[in-house]
C-alpha cells in the first residue's frame, strides 16, 4: 500500500504528495529495515527511521503504525521530517535554528512562515526536493486525521458497551450528530526535532 492513498482512504484531502523513498542511516552506517533496527542509536544521538513504506500487498505491525492517524504515527512522521529536513539544510550549508513553521500544505505545495532572512531558500527546499515534500504533507495528513481516530475509537467503545439494540442507536444518533470541527495542525521546523499540535494538544516526539 502507498503511503500517498493514505489521506485518500481516510477521507482526508490534504496531500497529493508521493511517498518518500529515502531512508535515514543507522548507527552502524547502513539503511534501517526495521523500527527496532532504527532505535539502534549512538547514546544521545536522534533516532533514526525506515522511510514509510511504499509497497502493495500484506501490512505488517510497523507498516500500520506508519499508516494510521494516530500519535505514534504522528510522531514517526515528525522524526522523519526532522531527518530530511536536517539532511536537505545542512546540503544547502543552511542552519536548522531558528525554526520555522508550516502555514499551509495544499496540492503538495509547502508555505512557510518565521522570522527568518532565508525564509523563502527554506521554503524552496521543501518544494523542490520530492522526500522533503512528500514527508512534511505527509506528516500533515496524519496529524489532521489524529481528531478523527480519535473519535472513532470513542464510537467503537460505546458501541460494544451498549447492552441492547436501543442503546446501539442511541450511540449511533450521538456520534452521527457531531460533526468534527477541522484540525488545526501546527508544525514547527527547525532545532533539534519537528514540533507537531493538533487543537491545541502537542503531539508526542521519538525519543531515543
Amino acid at each position: 500500500m502507498q503511503l500517498d492513498k493514505v489521506g485518500e482512504q481516510n477521507g482526508f484531502g490534504v496531500s497529493n504528495a508521493r511517498a518518500a523513498n529515502v531512508a535515514g542511516k543507522n548507527d552502524d552506517g547502513v539503511f534501517a529495515k526495521t523500527l527496532k533496527q532504527a532505535q539502534r542509536q549512538l547514546a544521545g544521538s536522534a533516532p533514526t527511521v525506515r522511510p514509510p513504506p511504499v509497497h502493495d500487498g500484506p501490512l505488517n505491525d510497523e507498516d500500520v503504525k506508519w499508516l494510521l492517524p494516530s500519535r505514534e504515527g504522528v510522531a514517526l512522521h515528525g522524526e522523519y521530517v526532522s531527518q530530511l529536513l536536517a539532511g536537505a539544510l545542512g546540503q544547502a550549508g543552511l542552519p536548522m535554528n531558528p525554526p520555522v513553521q508550516i502555514a499551509s500544505v495544499a496540492n503538495g505545495e509547502v508555505t512557510l512562515s518565521g522570522q527568518r532572512a532565508d525564509l523563502a531558500r527554506i521554503e524552496q527546499l521543501c518544494n523542490q526536493n520530492p522526500e522533503l515534500n512528500s514527508a512534511i504533507c505527509n506528516l500533515q495528513v496524519m496529524a489532521a486525521g489524529v481528531p478523527a481516530m480519535d473519535e472513532s475509537g470513542d464510537y467503537i467503545r460505546d458501541w460494544y458497551r451498549a447492552r441492547n439494540d436501543a442503546e446501539r442507536m442511541a450511540v449511533y444518533r450521538h456520534y452521527a450528530s457531531r460533526m468534527p470541527a477541522p484540525s488545526k495542525v501546527e508544525i514547527s521546523l527547525g532545532g533539534s526535532a519537528v514540533s507537531v499540535s493538533v487543537n491545541g494538544e502537542a503531539m508526542p516526539q521519538m525519543t531515543a
